[in-house]
Formats: structure tokens, C-alpha cells, sequence
């Protein structure tokens, strides 16, 4: 019995830039319907779906409606934000007198720098110090943080590709951010209830350094139970009612 041809692996030096451009987009898109997904499903567990129509910011509301790709928004929004591309973390601990830890990074000249403190406590705060020239700085507290939602949220962190939405459950009522992920590069978003709003762009070593720091200072024993580094699928979720139904094919890597 003859065998069946072998399936010709493709050449991608033959393909022409058109079509990889096509193929690269169409990747994005995927991937970001996956998170949107997610995001959803996260939202109807916790019973804020419906709140998303009556108190989230537009932008939210046009990100889960499908109606706007929330990377080239923000991006439009933030098109200089200073790329941050060195790290340094200071020392302490947890004395009587200093209950967190601090990690800093910079751009190359320090005209630009983001301060994250972490709380050693049960509360598992974190605070976003957005600075620029030494002189005005905009601070981002989120707390309290759930330990089941800091193990979900790193393996999300750690992707090539995506959006991650960091808040605690009060949502968008309190300051929450967003990571989004394209080719290793990050771009994190701040946001506060109170109308002020912040950005930074972050090298991969960079992303990777502060997701490694994070995680040795949520779980130092190293039992974080995280997920699988795609996520949660969702992408064969019940139909969602209270969200508009965007649903997707399933995708593996």
C-alpha cells in the first residue's frame, strides 16, 4: 500500500510580506478574542457582567461589545510613553518597621521610571508609581488581591501575546491596569476612577524580570498553582448572556 505523501513544511522566506502581514494580524485578533473571552467569563463568575453596561468606563464597555481592538486604542492614546529598559530592586523585607518590598525601572536617561511597592501582608497590595522627570508622579493602589487571582494572573503575564487585565474585584471602580503583550514587548496602561491615566512601554527583560519579581514575592515557597500559560480557555464557554456572544474557535499554539 502506498504511503501517503509527507505534508510540505511551508517556507516562509517564500511567502510574500503581504500575506505574513495577513497571518500575523489575523494571529492578534485570535488571540485577543481568546482574552476577551476570558475577561467575560471572569465578569460573570464574579457577577459584574451586568455592571459592565451600567457603571464601566466606554472603553470597557466597546472592548467586551467587540466594537474596538483595545491595543491600537490605547496605543493611539499613549503613542510616546517612554520605554522603561532597566530594573533595580531595593533592599528590605518584613520587619516590625517595613512591610514591603519595592522594585524600580527606568528609562536609559531615569527621566522616567515606575516604582512598584508590593505589601508583605495579607492584603497583597500593590502600588504603580508612574514618574517622569523626578517631578510629577501618578500612583496607581490596587487592593486587596486576591491569591487566586495573582496565580491566574502570572502565567497570563508571561505570554509573547495578549492582554491581562490587573484589578481587584471592585473592577474599574478602583485603579486597575493592563498589560498588553505583542512579540515580547509590553505596554502597560494605568487607570484611575478619578479621571488620571498613565503609560509606559516595558522591553521584554523587562516584562519578564517584574513577572519573576512578582512571583517570588507572592509565592516564595513556590506554590502558586498557576495555570497554564495560555490561560483559561474559554473559547468553548456556554453562551454568554449577559455579554454579547463573540465566540471563537478553539486555538492551541
Amino acid at each position: 500500500m502506498p504511503r501517503p505523501p509527507r505534508r510540505r513544511i511551508p517556507d516562509f522566506d517564500d511567502v510574500p510580506v503581504e500575506e505574513l502581514i495577513r497571518l500575523s494580524r489575523a494571529l492578534v485578533r485570535r488571540i485577543t478574542d481568546q482574552d476577551r473571552q476570558r475577561l467575560i467569563l471572569a465578569l460573570r463568575e464574579s457577577g459584574d457582567a451586568r455592571r459592565v453596561w451600567t457603571s464601566a468606563p466606554a472603553l470597557l464597555q466597546q472592548f467586551f461589545a467587540g466594537e474596538i481592538d483595545l491595543d491600537e486604542e490605547l496605543l493611539s492614546r499613549f503613542p510616546n510613553a517612554p520605554l522603561l529598559s532597566h530594573m533595580h530592586v531595593l533592599p528590605g523585607g518584613s520587619t516590625a518597621l517595613q512591610q514591603q518590598v519595592t522594585v524600580t525601572l527606568g528609562s536609559n536617561d531615569d527621566a522616567a521610571t515606575l516604582i512598584v511597592d508590593a505589601a508583605l501582608d495579607e492584603t497583597a497590595a500593590l502600588t504603580f508609581t508612574f514618574s517622569l522627570f523626578g517631578a510629577l508622579a501618578l500612583r496607581f493602589y490596587l487592593t486587596p488581591l486576591l491569591s487566586a487571582d495573582r496565580a491566574a494572573w502570572l502565567p497570563l503575564l508571561r505570554r509573547e501575546n495578549g492582554i491581562t487585565v490587573l484589578w481587584t474585584r471592585e473592577r474599574w471602580e478602583q485603579p486597575y491596569l493592563i498589560l498588553v503583550r505583542r512579540e515580547g514587548f509590553g505596554r502597560l496602561y494605568a487607570f484611575s476612577p478619578y479621571g488620571f491615566e498613565a503609560a509606559a512601554r516595558l522591553t521584554p527583560d523587562m516584562v519578564t524580570a517584574l513577572t519573576d519579581w512578582l512571583e517570588q514575592t507572592w509565592f516564595p515557597e513556590g506554590n502558586s498553582a498557576v495555570r497554564a500559560s495560555d490561560g483559561r480557555d474559554v473559547s468553548a464557554s456556554a453562551e454568554h448572556d449577559d455579554l454579547p456572544d463573540q465566540s471563537i474557535s478553539s486555538f492551541e499554539w
